[in-house]
C-alpha cells in the first residue's frame, strides 16, 4: 500500500510517495531520510537565510573565498557547467553592478568571488533536491516512488504517468514516465509582458517569452536548469539537451505541443 507524505520546503509543498519499500525496512523511516536531504539542501542554498551558504558568498568582497557545504558545491558546479555551456544563457548568478558566473571560481568546496555579487540557484537547486532525496531513498532499499517538489519531480521504478498542463489556455499532455526525472517552467503572458517575469535570458537581461516548458532528464537538477533555457533558446537548445539526454515538451501561449528530441530513447512522450 503507498505511504504519501507532504512537507512545506524549497518555496513549495514537497510531496515523497512509496509505492514498493524493499527489504523489509522501514518505509517511514526511508521517506524521512528523503526529506532530511531536501532539507539540508534548503538550509544550506537559502536565498534567504542568513546563516546559508549563499549568503556567506554574498557578504565576500572581491578575491575572497569561501569554504561552502559539499551539496552546495556540487549543485553550484553543475550549475557552472550549464553556464558555461550555454554562453551564459542560464546564469546563477543575479544581474548587478555587471557580475557574472564568470566571476566564480569553485575548487573542491572553495568558492572564490572576483567581485561582490549575489548567487541565486533556485533554477536548478530545486531538481538537485530530488536528486538527493531519490537517492536516500535507494539507499533505503525503496524500489519504486516518486518525489515531487512543486513540479520537479523524479521517480524510482517505473510506470508513471505524469500531466502537463500549462497554466495558459492550451491542451494537457501526458509524459509516460519509467525512470529519471523531469520539471517545468511556466511563464504567464501577463508576467512577460510586464517583464517581470521569473525567468530570463542571463546574458541580455531579457524576460522569458511566454510559454511552459517541461523537460524529461535522468537528473532532475539538469531537467530544472534546462527549461529555463529552452524557454529563452527555444530549439537552439537542442545540444544542450542532447548532452544531457533529454528532451523537452514545449507550448507557447495559444499554440499546441512542440517535443524537442535530440535522442529520445525511451524517456516518454508527450500526447
Amino acid at each position: 500500500m503507498p505511504v504519501e507524505r507532504i512537507r512545506p520546503l524549497l518555496g513549495t509543498l514537497v510531496l515523497i510517495r512509496v509505492d514498493e519499500g524493499g527489504g523489509g525496512g522501514d518505509v517511514a523511516a526511508a521517506i524521512a531520510r528523503g526529506f532530511a536531504a531536501i532539507a539540508h539542501v534548503h538550509r544550506v542554498m537559502s536565498a534567504q537565510a542568513a546563516d546559508s551558504d549563499l549568503a556567506a558568498i554574498a557578504r565576500a568582497g572581491g578575491g575572497a573565498a569561501v569554504t561552502v557545504d559539499r551539496a552546495t558545491a556540487a549543485c553550484l558546479r553543475a550549475a557552472l557547467r550549464l553556464a558555461a555551456a550555454s554562453d551564459g544563457l542560464f546564469d546563477p548568478v543575479l544581474p548587478g553592478d555587471g557580475a557574472s558566473w564568470r566571476d566564480l571560481a569553485l575548487a573542491g568546496r572553495r568558492v572564490r568571488v572576483a567581485r561582490r555579487l549575489r548567487l541565486d540557484l533556485s533554477g536548478i537547486a530545486k531538481g538537485y533536491a530530488v536528486d538527493r532525496a531519490c537517492a536516500a531513498l535507494r539507499a533505503a532499499g525503496v524500489r519504486r516512488a516518486i518525489v515531487n517538489a512543486g513540479g520537479d519531480l523524479a521517480v524510482l521504478g517505473g510506470g508513471y504517468r505524469i500531466r502537463l498542463a500549462p497554466g495558459h489556455a492550451a491542451p494537457a499532455a501526458v509524459v509516460a514516465l519509467d525512470r529519471g526525472a523531469l520539471a517545468s517552467s511556466d511563464v504567464a503572458a501577463a508576467w512577460a509582458d510586464r517583464g517581470a517575469a521569473q525567468h530570463r535570458d542571463g546574458r541580455s537581461g531579457a524576460a522569458a517569452p511566454a510559454g511552459f516548458v517541461s523537460v524529461v532528464a535522468p537528473r532532475c537538477r539538469d531537467a530544472d536548469a534546462l527549461t529555463k533555457i529552452v524557454l529563452v533558446a527555444g530549439a537552439a537548445a537542442l545540444p544542450l539537451l542532447a548532452r544531457h539526454r533529454a528532451v523537452a515538451y514545449c507550448s507557447r501561449a495559444g499554440g499546441d505541443w512542440q517535443t524537442l528530441a535530440p535522442d529520445a530513447g525511451s524517456w516518454g512522450a508527450a500526447r
